[in-house]
């Protein structure tokens, strides 16, 4: 493993005390304006003498700092600014570029911290260490030729000395470039040891965190859910990623209509404030009735609309179709078994029910109606017997108008045929004169007609927002990165309302 270490050279990198043998007016000690150019000559052209009043109160932390950690050091890059080949530069801007001072920093690093005899670098920013966009042209060409010298090297980067579009700039280009071989240290002349500012794999979450936000726009919950997965150990450190991961498979199962996994995700979230607001719109996951299997049906529609998965939209409306037809004969008291038992989903209707429905099944099957497998003809038929001419008559009729869209499901499958918008919608509108009042976006209202079948046939009205909606809010706000200090304490349970 590589090791980097890169520093901007500032006017308090090389601290001189009072009694250093050269000229008053270049010792910041007793000139605060002296000039640097001056102070780095002077110390270099009496090196011997200067040597014992000379010290790194920043940069010589920093390298003994890494030293101790990771063991070594293999390379020193020091920046530092010279304008001298610049036109119009004012004197005063002159004298305090840190040129000079490199050299000294670099004498310094091998003799006192360390550093062997050539490992060090030096890199001049020649335009204005002032300017924002000069720097950052400058450190992302450097850094750019340095990451692919060395592309599985750790960095650290100094960030304490220097002006601050140098610091800002190596902090930020340096963090782009290296990600989480990146580690930014700020250290303080008045503390002991460098603070590790780790910007680098806050960035690395950021993206992460834009990633799975884009997964949720188009809910695509299992590569979200992947993303945390891969990542935990970084967004842990900004987001509660477990809990988010719980929300995220949570949505990916109750998807698929997998409810027992679903409810069992939920029961995962480890925070406690998330698992109550994940709980408020999971609970009817736990074993869910057949109305809300149906509503359940329709969201999951209206997610096939909104990302256009077609293919879906029409295979989820045939389920709707046979699921409310079954529900509705369930609810005028018609039995159904599998193998001799009963059962609410049985493709044979119960022997005891034709026992006491003799007239009717008697009826059908002289009207050709084969009983049995149990099918939506048969469901349909059954219905229309048993509620008469008004018992559920809107949602007969909706569901008459749905089944087209259903049969779609069999030309895709067996056919491999193309489902476009203006397919449902033609389907849906089959008469030329509604084809010139209804857009192919129009095909929405095939979802407006299954809510309708459902409240009409379980007499409550439809909800206004799917939970995917809700589920994809309560990660957004889990996705709001924050400081890891804040991170390691407890959030509170929401109080009793």
């Amino acid at each position: 493993m590589t090791v980097l270490l890169l520093a901007n050279v500032g006017n308090r990198d090389v601290w001189v005390d009072k009694h250093a043998p050269i000229p008053g007016e270049v010792n910041p000690h007793w000139n605060k304006g002296a000039s640097r150019r001056a102070l780095g000559k002077a110390i270099a052209e009496n090196w011997a003498a200067c040597r014992p009043h000379v010290r790194l109160p920043i940069i010589g932390k920093a390298a003994d700092h890494i030293r101790q950690q990771v063991g070594q050091i293999d390379q020193v890059i020091l920046i530092s600014s010279d304008q001298s080949g610049q036109e119009g530069v004012a004197d005063h801007h002159l004298a305090q570029d840190t040129c000079e001072l490199a050299p000294v920093v670099e004498r310094l690093l091998v003799e006192g911290h360390g550093l062997a005899p050539g490992a060090v670098t030096h890199w001049r920013a020649r335009d204005n260490p002032a300017d924002y966009g000069h720097m950052r042209a400058f450190f992302r060409e450097r850094l750019s030729a340095l990451r692919e010298t060395y592309p599985d090297a750790t960095c650290y980067l100094e960030v304490s000395g220097g002006t601050p579009a140098m610091t800002s700039m190596l902090l930020t280009v340096g963090a782009e470039l290296f990600g989480l071989d990146a580690h930014p240290l700020y250290v303080s002349e008045h503390e002991e040891r460098p603070f590790l500012l780790d910007i680098g794999r806050r960035l690395v979450a950021e993206s992460l965190t834009e990633t799975i936000r884009a997964n949720l726009n188009i809910y695509a919950y299992h590569a979200a859910a992947n993303t945390v997965r891969d990542n935990v150990d970084i967004l842990h450190d900004y987001i509660p990623a477990k809990t988010l991961l719980a929300a995220l498979e949570h949505a990916q199962q109750r998807r698929n209509f997998n409810f027992a996994d679903a409810w069992a995700a939920a029961g995962q979230a480890a925070d406690a404030h998330w698992r109550i607001c994940l709980f408020s719109f999971a609970a009817d996951t736990e074993n869910p009735p057949r109305n809300v299997l149906l509503r359940e049906c329709i969201f999951n529609t209206k997610l096939a609309y909104e990302t256009k998965t077609l293919f879906d939209f029409v295979v989820r409306v045939f389920q709707f179709v046979e699921g409310v037809w079954r529900y509705l004969a369930l609810q005028l008291g018609v039995q159904f078994e599998h193998n001799g038992k009963p059962n609410e989903d049985g493709k044979e209707l119960a022997k005891a029910w034709q026992q006491s429905h003799e007239a009717l099944v008697d009826r059908l099957t002289q009207q050709d109606v084969r009983l049995e497998p149990v099918n939506r003809f048969v469901l349909k038929r059954l219905v229309e017997e048993l509620a008469g001419d008004d018992l559920y008559q809107e949602p007969q009729d909706l569901l008459k108008k749905l089944t087209p869209i259903g049969d779609l499901r069999n030309r895709v499958v067996h056919q491999y045929h193309r489902i476009t918008l203006e397919l449902l919608r033609d389907t849906y509108y089959p008469k030329k004169r509604d084809l010139k009042r209804h857009p192919p976006e129009d095909a929405v209202d095939i979802i407006r007609a299954m809510e309708a079948v459902w409240s009409s046939a379980t007499g409550e009205p439809f909800p206004d927002e799917t939970p995917y909606r809700a589920i994809n809010q309560l990660c957004r706000e889990m996705l709001t990165l924050k400081d890891p200090t804040e991170m390691a304490k407890p959030t509170p349970p929401p109080e009793d309302p």
